[in-house]
């Protein structure tokens, strides 16, 4: 049964690799990302920017298992994705090269943690902003918009809304949004909580659960790398990403805040857009997702 469950695990992370390579024009966003050439940037003394620049290297925490967000590559080691990219143009902005990035894996429940025991100076990681996170963490004005959604197998015709799911088995990522909206829109739902997503979705083709429930553009990698896969529904929250930083690294949020409205404004946010997304069906396209994103957290 382990080798089993295995086998299928490897075949998931290798499909959705695909779908990733695919999305971003068959190669990473490494041999599209360019490091600066001058000498690291200056600083006010003491400013977090101004430590990590003189540190020598910054660590981001990234998904290592969404497709077109943070995917690890089984075969070369790395990972890529739009919250990676986010990642390394902040790192160029510092002045720093990427060898000097570090890219660490941040799952749903590790992400607040991580920030806060300075595992991470930087967590992109498909992270919504909500009330409670902004009494814990710093957050970056939204860089995407969200909605969660259902996967099923395609075979399901009994989940068309997530009032289908009271009653049925669903797994959410433990510490997420997404587990907390399932109890509060579908109460009578038997909840089962996992550390990753690629995890949610094994356990829902080894027929452990009849549901996995997250954000739409979460599930729709793994709907685009598995035909026996389908979203269904109207996805009934709306999740805006943020960047997350450590609490009282107010410095570090403006310096985030300003390259991103830069960004926004130049193009180059919706170069990456479309790099990522831009072969996604049914997704915004980039001017109308810029249109919807709100200017401050």
């Amino acid at each position: 049964m382990q080798a089993k469950w295995l086998a299928r695990s490897m075949f998931a992370a290798l499909a959705v690799a695909l779908v990733l390579a695919s999305a971003c024009g068959g190669g990473s966003s490494d041999s599209k990302s360019t490091s600066p050439t001058t000498a690291p940037k200056a600083f006010a003394a003491g400013s977090t920017m101004d430590q990590i620049v003189k540190r020598g290297k910054i660590t981001i925490g990234v998904k290592y298992d969404v497709a077109l967000f943070g995917q690890l590559d089984p075969v070369t080691r790395k990972v890529d994705g739009f919250d990676v990219a986010l990642g390394k143009a902040i790192a160029h902005e510092l002045g720093l090269k990427d060898e000097q990035i570090e890219f660490v894996e941040a799952i749903s429940a590790n992400r607040i943690p991580y920030l806060q025991e300075d595992k991470a100076d930087l967590v992109i990681s498909t992270m919504t902003i909500n009330a409670d996170r902004k009494q814990q963490i710093e957050f970056s004005r939204p860089y995407y918009l969200a909605g969660q959604s259902i996967l099923v197998m395609k075979s399901n015709t009994t989940i068309n809304s997530v009032t289908d799911l009271n009653g049925k088995r669903v797994c959410s990522a433990q510490g997420s949004t997404s587990e907390q909206n399932i109890v509060a829109k579908a109460p009578q739902a038997q909840l089962l909580s996992l550390q990753t997503y690629s995890a949610c979705v094994s356990s829902m083709k080894d027929g452990r659960v009849d549901a996995v429930s997250t954000d739409d553009i979460i599930l729709a990698g793994f709907a685009a790398a598995d035909k026996d896969l389908k979203l269904t529904g109207p996805t009934f929250t709306t999740e805006a990403y943020g960047i997350g930083m450590k609490k009282g690294k107010t410095d570090m949020q403006k310096f985030v805040d300003d390259l991103l409205t830069s960004m926004l404004s130049d193009g180059r946010w919706e170069t990456l857009y479309k790099q990522y997304f831009g072969n996604v069906t049914g997704l915004p396209t980039s001017t109308e997702m810029k249109a919807k994103l709100p200017p401050t957290a």
